[in-house]
């Protein structure tokens, strides 16, 4: 009896242990069945045959497999050239919305830009403006003060005039009270010398009244009492 050693896949290997298992004999007589019942009693001529036929059928898959594959890889292309134009497509909608809101926000800052810039130039009109009035105001508020200084002095000037004249007519006055208090002490003294004369006199009058004999009782009676009654209060 000949020998012979196969090597098998390793898929067809694990079929071959499954099928010894399942039948409960060994694995080698489970391959020595299938040779018996498939290659006993055939010729060379039939294995020829068998091969080109097994050959014919390997050329057939493949170019099955090759025309499954190109229909594959022309499916796969053309599902990828589609996702691939979607993507495109969608790239391009995207960036010409992007660039439709880029030419928005560059339209409304070139208008904030604008209007920014018009209000700087507004406020730097009134900025001058404002400036101009503050210069005209600095410098007639210059010559105000330079004015007021003038007067100020002249006021200081005429201050001092005034009060030179002033101490010149208080000095004047004191001089003048000086000689009223002299002229005045003088009055006095004449005043109490008169004072003096006029007792002297009255009691000089008295006197001689007294030397004098009594009156009549009559107009020019009453007139002496009179007077010595005056006299003597």
């Amino acid at each position: 009896m000949a020998r012979f050693n196969i090597t098998l896949p390793t898929s067809i290997a694990k079929m071959l242990d499954q099928d010894a298992e399942h039948q409960d004999i060994a694995r080698s007589t489970l391959i020595a069945q299938h040779i018996a019942q498939h290659y006993e009693g055939r010729s060379e001529a039939d294995y020829e045959a068998e091969i080109r036929e097994q050959r014919a059928e390997y050329e057939k898959q493949v170019q099955n497999q090759r025309a499954e594959s190109t229909n594959i890889v022309q499916r796969v292309s053309a599902e990828y050239e589609a996702k691939i134009e979607k993507l495109i497509a969608e790239h391009d909608a995207e960036i010409q919305q992007i660039r439709a809101d880029g030419e928005k926000q560059i339209q409304q800052i070139n208008a904030d830009r604008s209007t920014g810039i018009q209000q700087l130039e507004n406020s730097l009109e009134e900025l001058e403006r404002v400036t101009h009035q503050l210069d005209a105001n600095l410098k007639e508020s210059g010559e105000r003060n330079r004015s007021l200084t003038e007067e100020l002095r002249e006021s200081e000037a005429s201050k001092n005039v005034v009060v030179t004249g002033l101490q010149h007519r208080v000095e004047l006055l004191e001089k003048d009270k000086a000689s009223l208090d002299e002229a005045l002490q003088v009055e006095k003294g004449h005043s109490f010398e008169l004072k003096a004369d006029k007792e002297t006199l009255q009691k000089q009058v008295e006197l001689q009244m007294l030397q004098l004999p009594a009156p009549k009782v009559g107009f020019l009676s009453r007139g002496w009492s009179r007077i010595f009654s005056r006299g003597k209060t």
